[in-house]
């Protein structure tokens, strides 16, 4: 290999330093952002609840709830038993599975659904509020970034 192979792959120690700052300032923000949202809204059910509600825009399985959610098959189970006796979802036979079941909203849970995105929505619009037009502009563009680089 030659000095210029060297050179061509190894990272400019000022940019990979700029990367390692960035990804610090975005891991940050979006943790702490993540945190305020997740417990905005949630007084009725506990967060962990709430983001199953938000799962159930269609009939799941609780093994697929589990898998979306990252967690346990037993943990799942505790949830869902706390969300039906609450009266949010309800359990019903799978239609080609006979040994499934799929878990869906009842209205009462859709409209909690809704009213804890609403007030969740509501705190973060109060956040953008004080900031500049140009300020929310940048949010705007970088929102898509942002939700690309959640994807990977």
């Amino acid at each position: 290999m030659t000095q210029d192979t060297l050179t061509d792959h190894s990272p400019d120690p000022t940019e990979a330093d700029d990367l390692a700052h960035l990804a610090t300032d975005l891991r940050l923000a979006c943790q702490r952002i993540s945190r305020r949202i997740r417990y905005e809204g949630t007084h009725d059910i506990a967060p962990h609840q709430a983001s199953v509600l938000f799962r159930l825009e269609t009939p799941r399985t609780p093994g697929e709830l589990a898998e979306i959610e990252r967690v346990s098959a037993p943990s799942m189970t505790r949830t869902l038993g706390c969300l039906v006796d609450a009266g949010l979802v309800r359990r019903e036979p799978h239609p080609t599975d006979g040994r499934q079941v799929l878990v869906s909203l009842t209205p009462e849970g859709e409209g909690l659904a809704r009213a804890i995105r609403r007030r969740r929505d509501s705190w973060m619009a109060g956040r953008l509020e004080g900031m500049t037009p140009e300020q929310r502009a940048v949010l705007a563009e970088a929102a898509p970034l942002l939700l690309e680089v959640a994807a990977r």
